[in-house]
């Protein structure tokens, strides 16, 4: 009867553990935040046509690596599966960058499997072996290799390198093709928001984003917030995170604020005055991206434009609201700057390689000479 009653507690807790879960919210994150997420792989349809397999939300073919690592005796477990070659160079640095993320934070992977699955090796008959490269390395979960390995590549799809994050019920969750420097850090997150989130309890809260904000764990923080509604309150944190993982979404967020609080501003901005509430958030703003190393265009544009709703509010200024108006300004301008001295650069570069008169090309350093003094 105690028995019984266990595994319907079982049964109950793992159904409350899904509900938790939420699949949408990743992808939506994934697409918006990091690099390689895919749905599913690409098929051909017939002449210059392909469409996407969708493998998100399917099972995870069967695979048989060891008498340890197969899909029956893994049943339970997040399973990751990192598919790679010696003779692909991105595979090799995603494996590195998946054993330094683990050895990092291994809390979050108590209860997952990482797997390097060596498939289509064709180095070792050249004796380039992928275990010893693997020992060499000294990364700290296991690889396979063989027809096996092959065989499971085959039967998702898989590239080189390619991740596949499977659910303690054998469903594919996520999926990575080919390398960045964000690939292990998202798959992190993956494991992070669909096991640890939903196991701990984590809440999306306030508190909790300012926590993870504090230990620099920033993409934990961004995913937090982009599961709560934009509010005054998160505002200015919604725009530290933003400018720290994706500056062009940060920017895209300050003009979302703008619109919203300055709706009412008329032609002659002497005459209006920001809201405390806008106040607040933009100064906030402008005090982040102030103390920032950022040196973004957009960004430094947004600091400029939050100060200086700052100087449009009713209250007294301070010698450092003018202090930081013109560092801010004197930033975005030699940013400015170099952006022009960057094109003229290539429009120098462009010219010599059509060929141009040699008196033009002449007229072009000249002129980038005198930008650059």
């Amino acid at each position: 009867m105690k028995k019984t009653i266990g595994i319907v507690v079982g049964l109950l807790f793992s159904v409350v553990m899904v509900q938790a879960q939420d699949y949408v919210a990743l992808d939506r994150f994934m697409k918006k935040y990091c690099q390689n997420w895919r749905t599913g792989y690409q098929e051909h349809a017939g002449g210059e046509e392909f469409r996407t397999i969708v493998q998100l939300g399917q099972p995870m073919p069967e695979f048989n690596f060891t008498r340890q690592l197969n899909s029956k005796k893994l049943q339970g477990k997040f399973v990751v599966l990192n598919f790679w070659a010696t003779w692909c160079g991105g595979c090799r640095i995603l494996s590195c960058d998946i054993d330094t993320v683990m050895r990092r934070e291994p809390g979050v992977y108590e209860g997952v499997q990482v797997i390097g699955v060596d498939a289509n090796e064709t180095l070792t008959d050249k004796g380039y072996k992928a275990e010893e490269w693997w020992k060499e390395k000294g990364i700290g979960y296991p690889t396979v290799g063989g027809k096996n390995a092959d065989a499971c590549c085959a039967s998702i799809k898989g590239g080189h390198p390619t991740a596949i994050l499977v659910d303690a019920q054998g469903i594919i969750r996520g999926r990575w093709d080919a390398w960045s420097p964000g690939v292990a850090e998202a798959i992190h997150l993956a494991i992070w928001a669909l096991k640890v989130m939903p196991e701990q309890g984590i809440r999306t809260e306030l508190e909790t984003v300012q926590m993870y904000m504090e230990k620099g764990e920033v993409l934990k923080a961004l995913y937090l917030l982009e599961l709560m509604p934009e509010d005054k309150d998160n505002s200015v944190l919604r725009y530290k995170c933003l400018m720290m993982v994706k500056p062009e979404e940060a920017v895209v967020f300050f003009e979302k604020l703008k619109q919203k609080y300055e709706a009412d501003k008329p032609v002659d901005s002497w005459t209006w005055f920001p809201s405390e509430e806008y106040l607040e958030i933009a100064r906030g703003i402008a005090d982040c991206i102030y103390a920032s190393s950022s040196k973004e265009l957009g960004v430094l544009k947004n600091g400029v434009d939050a100060m200086q709703v700052v100087m449009n509010s009713r209250g007294a200024k301070s010698y450092t609201d003018y202090e930081k108006l013109g560092e801010l300004r004197v930033k975005y301008a030699e940013m400015y700057k170099q952006r022009g001295i960057d094109m003229l650069k290539m429009a120098i570069k462009a010219a010599e390689e059509k060929s141009q008169d040699e008196a033009e090309v002449k007229r072009l350093r000249t002129k980038l000479k005198l930008y650059q003094e």
